[in-house]
């Protein structure tokens, strides 16, 4: 019976690794590698116990020293976390406590002495060449422009400028002048933290009370912060938009969005990073049920929090909104949870829709607006090229030019240049033809996890899920990394921010900046 329970077992985690079977990813892989060892596991303990020719006594003793060894275990285990392949880490009892780490290093740092906020101001306002104040930049579409990168990294690689501890949660910074701004989990509160972008140093913070708890995904906020003049807005995990001074922290508003949408949470939950469009803050609120107050894109008014409007019905996804101008006429672009949309800005209406339905409805990855008709998406399904275009009357339609399963990138998100689409595709760099589909490169030497990536020039820069950065030509030739160094420790979902030549990088325990060697 042992040796059947095990051959049976690993015939099947064979078969399953062997498959190629759409919505069988690597995560669902491991998952049922963890299903089918534990069946085996069990059956072989049964066996022991109750079938075996060992004295009853022997058994006994085995069994009972087994248990208070589990229990130990379980015991010694003060939390369990999962990478994005279902990979369990676990944090054990005898280690320090990331919250003790953290507030003992704060507690080190320079107390603020009271004229910081105004110097902080007059910083802002003179140093404004490397900001980035929105989620993966202006366009929000990953590309830093202006700036050359040194190609050489094994002869001159990063220089660390500080690393440090930093509450949990995946959101990436923004900067401004002298202030890196993002939001993370404190205990039980949730905290807008603005670092000083040349020393690390905390400069000021404001809090709440707020805890998302979720064992695969996690705990603490998704969303990267937005800086909009002298303000910052940003959305936690619990649906709290808040509105604080970008100089000094002090609270302006507040609005609980989930609440005043009727609308429940999302299972890994509030991820979209706000938008601002004229003098609204617009976000996607949480799991709409198609009820008279359902809506699928809110605007606040970004000076008092005072509902603007809403629109649509759809449950939302992971992605961010974004502006986009198809056909001439400027749109709110969702990939929410049951695909993609466009919602007239003027109108406050939805323009069109094409469905894309990924498992547990993950559309997490950012679409790319591609010249003025085309948007790229990806996500765990695979990925797919949509034609937009204006038709008579005021009627719009949206249709997929193409789609397969050669890029599926459940967190990633895709970078397009020149006429080539470069993803992650189950923690393989990958480099689709943007016209065709075709994949043209897969990176089988370049394991960059569920990471995420940028493009300077004609240089990709990825940040792997080991917290690792890396450098990669974006050709569609073939892969060619550059060079690689391990930036941070531990489970890295977050984007990183490049801000003139500096990297800022963090995860869900450290946070770094790095100064990227750059051409004469």
């Amino acid at each position: 019976m042992p040796l059947s329970a095990i051959g049976v077992a690993a015939g099947l985690i064979v078969g399953v690794w062997l498959a190629q079977v759409d919505g069988l990813d690597r995560g669902a892989k491991v998952s049922l590698t963890g299903v089918f060892t534990t069946i085996a596991l069990l059956l072989v303990l049964i066996w022991f116990a109750f079938l075996s020719a060992l004295p009853k006594a022997t058994r006994l003793i085995v069994m009972v020293s087994l248990g208070l060894m589990v229990g130990g275990a379980v015991l010694a285990v003060r939390r369990v976390e999962f990478s994005g392949d279902m990979v369990p880490t676990f944090d054990f009892r005898w280690t320090a406590d990331r919250a003790a780490v953290l507030e003992a290093h704060r507690a080190q740092q320079p107390v603020s002495s009271p004229d910081d906020a105004a110097e902080t101001h007059d910083a802002i306002v003179l140093s404004s060449s490397h900001d980035v104040l929105e989620y993966r930049g202006p366009r929000r579409d990953g590309i830093v422009d202006g700036l050359k990168l040194a190609r050489e990294w094994n002869e001159h690689p990063p220089k660390l400028v500080w690393r440090q501890p930093i509450g949990g949660g995946y959101a990436a910074f923004v900067v401004a002048g002298s202030l890196a701004i993002t939001i993370e989990q404190r205990r039980d509160k949730e905290a807008i933290v603005a670092y000083d972008f040349d020393t690390g140093r905390e400069r000021w913070i404001y809090e709440y009370p707020a805890l998302f708890s979720e064992t695969l995904g996690g705990d603490g906020p998704r969303a990267t912060p937005t800086i909009h003049q002298d303000k910052v807005f940003s959305l936690g995990a619990t649906g709290v938009l808040a509105c604080v001074d970008l100089a000094s922290g002090r609270h302006v508003w507040s609005v609980n969005v989930l609440e005043e949408n009727g609308a429940g949470n999302l299972d890994w939950a509030m991820s979209g990073a706000p938008l601002i469009h004229g003098d609204v803050v617009l976000v996607n609120p949480g799991n709409q049920r198609g009820s008279a107050d359902s809506r699928a894109i809110v605007a606040y008014d970004a000076a008092t929090g005072k509902l603007a409007w809403g629109a649509g019905a759809a449950k939302a996804g992971y992605a961010s909104p974004m502006l986009a101008t198809i056909a001439g006429v400027q749109q709110i672009i969702m990939f929410d949870g049951a695909g993609l949309a466009g919602f007239d800005v003027a109108e406050r209406s939805e323009l069109w829709r094409v469905e894309w339905k990924s498992q547990f409805d993950i559309n997490a990855s950012q679409p790319v607006l591609v010249g003025d008709d085309r948007i790229f998406i990806t996500s765990a399904t695979g990925a797919a090229l949509v034609q937009v275009a204006a038709a008579d009357a005021g009627k719009w339609t949206a249709e997929i030019l193409w789609k397969n399963n050669k890029l599926k990138s459940s967190y990633a998100c895709p970078i397009v240049y020149q006429g080539h689409v470069y993803g992650i595709d189950e923690a393989l760099l990958a480099c689709l033809d943007l016209t065709t589909g075709k994949q043209l490169w897969k990176a089988r030497a370049g394991d960059y996890g569920h990471g995420q990536l940028l493009l300077c020039g004609d240089l990709l820069v990825v940040l792997s899920e080991k917290g690792e950065l890396a450098l990669v030509e974006a050709t569609p030739e073939k892969f060619h990394e550059l060079g690689r160094i391990q930036a941070i420790e531990g489970k890295t979902w977050n984007n990183p921010t490049l801000a003139g030549s500096r990297i800022l990088v963090r995860n869900h325990l450290e946070m770094a900046a790095y100064d990227l060697p750059i051409e004469p």
